[in-house]
């Protein structure tokens, strides 16, 4: 079945609180939050404090994508609970190991985030401990950026690469400009999980109860 993670990134943080409120009324599948340091991107995510005010007030599982040099010292501030997501970038894993074994003892679902530059083949040595991709289809950073052109003959080269190596069971996670056309797309090549903002449910930074419940639909057809 698909599910939907709703880009807080997106959200309008006047309206938060009574958004996520929403996201939990339209029983919205996961909050996905973007981590970022500057550093690994030139750009600024959500503050460890925030992340965890936020986790006060939801029981929603979250979805983190972490754009950070050092995953290792982020990750035991997320209050990481059993079922969330977290996606990690091969290029920022110098420690994999360490890494690997930290956030699967929270019980949590281990995702390799692949960069539109990033090579398949790197999951060659990783898919026994991973529970899935993050597919960007945009370069990672930034919100209300365009499909890049190469992302759907790579989308399905990764899917055939996985039917190959037998490693179907692994979830794939499409994030970047998730339109309801894209996501059509999408999900008939086989994707499994769809990030949600600027061009589908927050259309204007405005949460749009109406644009959840036709993405829902568009992806139980």
């Amino acid at each position: 079945m698909s599910k939907i993670s709703a880009s807080l990134m997106c959200s309008n943080p006047y309206t938060l609180q009574s958004d996520i409120q929403t996201l939990e009324n339209t029983k919205i599948d996961y909050l996905h939050m973007d981590i970022m340091d500057g550093h690994f991107v030139p750009n600024l995510g959500f503050s460890i404090d925030f992340i965890q005010s936020i986790r006060q007030c939801t029981s929603l599982p979250f979805d983190f994508h972490l754009m950070v040099e050092n995953p290792l010292k982020i990750i035991p501030r997320l209050s990481l609970q059993k079922g969330d997501i977290v996606s990690i970038h091969f290029e920022a894993s110098y420690y994999l190991e360490d890494i690997i074994a930290l956030i699967k003892s929270y019980e949590c679902e281990l995702f390799i985030a692949l960069n539109p530059q990033t090579p398949v083949c790197i999951l060659e040595n990783l898919h026994h401990h991973i529970n899935g991709v993050n597919f960007l289809t945009i370069n990672p950073g930034f919100s209300g950026q365009k499909i890049l052109p190469m992302a759907i003959e790579k989308f399905l080269y990764l899917k055939s690469y996985l039917l190959k190596n037998n490693l179907e069971h692994l979830n794939i996670e499409v994030d970047g400009n998730m339109s309801f056309e894209n996501a059509k797309k999408f999900k008939e090549m086989g994707a499994d999980i769809f990030v949600a903002g600027t061009s589908s449910i927050f259309p204007n930074k405005k949460l749009s109860k109406k644009q959840i419940q036709n993405f829902q639909s568009l992806l139980k057809a």
